[in-house]
This record gives structure tokens, sequence and C-alpha cells, in this order.
């Protein structure tokens, strides 16, 4: 009797114990990404991450939030409303960083200027940024961000005096130069790959015009610095699932298919973006390219008072996943 008594008792304890490990292994990790321009080619790894099951095979209940752009993902990462933002400006982030904030480098998520060009209309007298002067006026999307940082960068090299304007995303950008408010504009493809076709506007300048611009990382995936130190692992499972994405989105047929639908734009064009613009290596989450260079620009365009320390660096930068670029 004891003996049967005590065989239930071991029974009912290791049915308990499998019954507790299968909730804590079926409890997925909640996240909030915030992205910024819905619908483009560098941003989309979050939506095909949901729907290919990768945040579900990592234990990862991931809510996608969409912001204006990289400056309010990089708020709702200070605020913690949001623990990981992609593709967000690194000169935003530095600037944060150096002034308190709780927000931290987990991967590098644009080295290279990720198909960056800048516009005129057809009927632009501008050929080239060396016929601008002080009256002509160059967007870019808002202050800190990649198209700023690639935007100063062109204006440099071509020794511009044209002004530089927060235009915000490529649709309003686009209003501005159709309507005359503005000369220049920028876009990310495949925004504006229509129009191009059309002949509405030219392409005026690229951000590979710029050589450094080549193997410097201009976007980041930024998180939360306080919700990083506790959920170190949250973050690398999150991080991994979206690299699985973006391989998805490079290697495998059907993603054009998946991607038009997202975007709602050609396969043509979606397979433009693809092999003409911005290649899978773009997306690497080490190194962070060229650091040094975008720490002098951020005091250059007192982002920052001066330059960041190595211990600073080292404490801004904490890559959780690094996978291999095929």
């Amino acid at each position: 009797m004891t003996h049967a008594v005590s065989r239930l008792a071991l029974g009912a304890g290791m049915a308990f114990a499998v019954a507790v490990s299968a909730g804590a292994a079926g409890a997925a990790d909640k996240v909030t990404i915030a992205s910024s321009h819905k619908g483009s080619w560098s941003t989309v790894m979050a939506i095909l991450a949901e729907e290919q099951g990768y945040f579900k095979k990592e234990g990862i209940e991931a809510k996608v939030v969409w912001t204006r752009g990289g400056s309010d993902a990089q708020q709702a990462i200070i605020s913690n409303a949001a623990q990981i933002a992609p593709q967000t400006g690194i000169l935003g982030v530095v600037s944060a960083y150096a002034k308190g904030a709780p927000i931290r480098i987990i991967g590098a998520a644009m080295t290279g200027s990720g198909g960056l060009y800048w516009y005129v209309r057809k009927d632009s007298k501008l050929k080239s940024l060396k016929d601008a002067t002080a009256e002509n006026t160059m967007g870019f999307s808002r202050p800190g961000s990649s198209t700023n940082l690639v935007a100063a960068a062109l204006k440099s090299m071509y020794k511009s005096p044209i002004k530089l304007k927060p235009a915000g995303g490529p649709p309003g950008t686009l209003t501005q130069v159709m309507s005359g408010q503005l000369d220049v504009g920028w876009a990310s493809p495949p925004f504006g790959l229509k129009n191009l076709a059309k002949g509405e506007i030219r392409i005026l300048a690229k951000g590979d015009d710029v050589p450094a611009v080549k193997s410097q990382t201009i976007r980041v995936y930024a998180a939360n610095a306080n919700w990083l130190k506790a959920n170190r692992d949250v973050a690398k499972r999150t991080m991994r699932a979206l690299w699985q994405a973006a391989e998805y989105l490079y290697k495998n047929p059907k993603a054009i298919d998946d991607y038009v639908r997202i975007s709602r734009i050609s396969a043509e064009n979606a397979k433009k973006v693809r092999d003409e613009f911005i290649p899978l290596k773009s997306y690497a989450y080490a190194p962070i390219g060229d650091l040094d260079t975008t720490i002098k620009q951020a005091v250059e365009f007192k982002r920052l008072k001066k330059p960041l320390t190595e211990a600073q660096i080292k404490d801004m930068i904490q890559i959780v996943y690094e996978p291999k670029v095929m």
C-alpha cells in the first residue's frame, strides 16, 4: 500500500513537473518592435518574421508598431514603450546615448547607403549638386536619421552650399518636390521607382557616391538599455528571427510575391531592389562599420559635444547575435 501510494505520488509529481515545464516552454516572451516606413524593403523583416513563424520558433510574441520616422522609434525605445527599433539612424542613437538616454546598439542594420538616392523634378535646372546654390533646398527625413547623415556627406563631398531641410518620409518628400516646395528630395527603393520609370523625376545623387558611406553603418538596431540588461537572451532570439526573415527575403523565390503583397509594388521593382540596390550583406549585424567617421560627423553636426570614449563605445554597442552572412 505504501509503495503504491509512493508510486502514485511520484507519478503525480512527475506529471506536474512536465506540465509546468511545458507551460514555461509555451509562454512566449513579449517584445514590442518600433519600426518606421511601413512597406519599405528594409523594414519588412518584422512582418515576414511573423508571417513565416520565425518569431514563434524563437519563443517570441512580437508586436510591431509603426512610427513616422527613426527619431520617433528612438523615443519609443528610450521610454520603453518599445524594446527594439530596427533600421534607425545611428546619429540619433549616438546622440541620445551621450545624453544619458537608456538606449543601446545591438546590431548594425544597414552598412552602406541602402540604396538611398536624391532626385529632382524632370524640369529642374540642377544637373548635379555642384550646380546648387544657397537658395536651393535638399531634403532628408529627420535630424539624426541615416538620411541626415548621408545628405550631409553628399553636401560636403560636392562642397555644395545647398540648404539641408527635414522633409519627413518619402511620400511627403515627393509631394514637396513636385509642388516646388523642395528642390531635391530623397527616397529609398522601392519608393520612387515608378516615378523614375515614368520620367517624372530623375536621380541627382546616390548615397554610395560618397566612397566612405559604402563601408559606414548608417542605421542600427537599437534597444532599451534597462530591458536589454534583464532580457539579453530575448533580444538575441528576436534578432535571430529577424535575420531568418532577411535570409528568406533574399534566398526564397516566394518572398518576392510576399513583398509585392505587403508593399503593393510590382514584382519587377521588388526584384530590382533586391538585385540592384541592396545586397543581403548590407544587413549584417556586425561590425558597426566606420564608427570613427560617424562619431566625427556627430561632433561636426553638433549631435555630440565631444567624441565618445572607448569605454562609452564599448558600453553603447552590445551585439547580441552575429549571424554568418553568405
